[in-house]
């Protein structure tokens, strides 16, 4: 059997139609991959203006705190997204 042979036989991942659990599964991995990269972002922001803010910058701690406040709410949302994730089967 050549590969060209089993590639037409192997059914891969499935259709990624309307409604699959194949489909569900990337939304959510998704989901959480965007939060995860809110958070990162938010994270580094905090940090950057936070060591603005110890380096004399203006209103680097209003900034730094509202950094802070969107790493929460990112990471809220990313728990949540993970909690209502579909159960993995092995």
């Amino acid at each position: 059997m050549n590969p060209q042979e089993r590639r037409e036989t192997d059914p891969g991942l499935g259709p990624m139609e309307r409604g699959t659990s194949q489909r569900l599964a990337a939304r959510q991995h998704m989901w959480v991959q965007a939060w995860t990269a809110l958070a990162v972002l938010a994270a580094v922001w905090s940090l950057a203006w936070a060591v603005g803010w110890i380096s004399g910058a203006v209103d680097g701690l209003a900034y730094a705190l509202a950094g802070l406040l969107l790493l929460g709410a990112a990471l809220w949302a990313r728990r949540s997204a993970l909690r209502n994730a579909p159960p993995r089967h092995l």
